[in-house]
């Protein structure tokens, strides 16, 4: 019953974890254009609006 307790407090501490079930996706929608492939000097990222593929956006100049 102690192992069941266990189990049971690391599963709540794992899905306390900030970040947790986002699967390395950013929020919200891509800044850029979705690719499969992006070009060297563009910024690459996950995010929920492309899916399957990747985000690519301009670095910021600055």
């Amino acid at each position: 019953m102690r192992i069941l307790y266990l189990v049971f407090a690391a599963l709540l501490l794992v899905l306390a974890t900030p970040g947790y079930g986002q699967y390395g996706y950013h929020k919200g929608g891509c800044a850029g254009r979705c690719a499969k492939s992006c070009a060297k000097h563009e910024l690459t990222s996950k995010t929920y609006d492309c899916k399957h593929l990747k985000c690519c956006t301009h670095p910021k100049k600055g």
